[in-house]
């Protein structure tokens, strides 16, 4: 798992957790934005490319996977961005540990 969203992302937003529960929320963040990205890059695929990027999953390094997505995906930068952002966005509007008042 790539870390898209950081600790510092997060202390920047004004939370404050020690540093354990940080990290959860950290991990918990990263997963999201990973699931979002996983389902756009399977839609954006051929079923052929699909079926390529699950035998490459098996077998060859992240390195690897990631580049190939690289040269299948032109916008993947983009996708990872937006994804990112649709995340830490939601995270501001739903979460308690914002103080929304400022």
């Amino acid at each position: 798992m790539q870390n898209h969203i950081t600790t510092d992302d997060i202390r920047n937003l004004g939370v404050t957790l020690n540093d354990e529960e940080l990290e959860k929320l950290v991990a918990e963040l990263n997963d999201k934005v990973d699931g979002m990205i996983g389902n756009e890059i399977i839609t954006s695929l051929t079923p052929e490319d699909v079926d390529t990027l699950a035998e490459m999953q098996e077998k060859a390094t992240d390195e690897e996977i990631g580049e190939w997505i690289s040269e299948h995906i032109p916008d993947y930068e983009e996708i990872i961005e937006d994804n990112r952002n649709i995340v830490l966005g939601d995270f501001v509007d739903t979460s308690d540990l914002i103080d929304k008042d400022e």
